[in-house]
């Protein structure tokens, strides 16, 4: 005699069975089961805490940005005054010479440029400038850097090679 048989119950219901068995199975391990440790209550909003970033916050990060450089000796007072106040302008390297010296994963390198004037026209200058390790290949001759100088005094420029 087959199971069916005996339970009294067609052949094509046995699916029905076994499927209601898996449920019946299923069901009573997770009420007998231990009960689950949880993480924990939700975390409560700090809301109150939290506010916009200003512009006057971002230039005080900037400005202490700007002093830790110099600090480390990356950048010196006086790129600084022309990076702050200069006019924004880009050259063409035409000349790069390592000078051996590094600091803080900087490269010392001697550059001559060809500084493009924004209203027309341009200037050589030749600037001693800590240029991270990382980007030296875009200092090589024929590269465009950004530079900076001051309107009407084209004596310095200042040179800006962000990290590769």
């Amino acid at each position: 005699m087959s199971p069916a048989l005996l339970l009294g119950f067609a052949a094509d219901q046995l699916v029905n069975v076994v499927f209601f068995c898996f449920l019946l199975a299923g069901t009573t391990a997770t009420l007998l089961a231990p009960a689950r440790v949880s993480a924990g209550p939700a975390p409560e909003s700090d809301e109150g805490a939290e506010r916009l970033v200003t512009a006057a916050d971002m230039l005080v990060v900037r400005a202490e940005f700007e002093q830790m450089l110099v600090r480390k000796g990356l950048l010196t007072g006086d790129q600084l005054d022309l990076i702050r106040n200069g006019t924004k302008s880009h050259a063409v390297v035409t000349g790069m010479r390592t000078t051996g010296a590094s600091r803080e994963d900087h490269r010392e390198v001697v550059l001559d440029v060809m500084v493009r004037k924004p209203g027309g026209g341009q200037f050589p200058a030749h600037e001693t400038a800590l240029i991270p390790a990382s980007s030296l290949a875009k200092v090589s001759p024929g590269s465009i850097i950004d530079t900076y100088y001051l309107a009407g005094d084209e004596s310095a420029v200042a040179v800006c090679v962000p990290p590769s």
